[in-house]
């Protein structure tokens, strides 16, 4: 069987993580209790992570910013 290279890629945004896979990089989410689910871009990734910390009644720590 072939051997899948995969490398994970350090995000600049909490709980986000990079996926390469052949030559492509997936962002998913790396939160407790969530699986992830693949993004193309690492913002999209982000901006998930803030909508399911709003859900759950926390403040976004990433893209999102609270109205006033």
């Amino acid at each position: 069987m072939p051997s899948r290279k995969i490398k994970h890629v350090k995000s600049k945004y909490k709980h986000v993580r990079g996926i390469e896979r052949q030559g492509n990089i997936y962002w998913c989410v790396t939160m407790k209790g969530i699986s992830g689910e693949g993004f193309k871009t690492e913002y999209d990734a982000a901006k998930a992570v803030d909508v399911l910390l709003i859900k759950q009644g926390k403040e976004p720590i990433n893209v999102l910013k609270r109205a006033k």
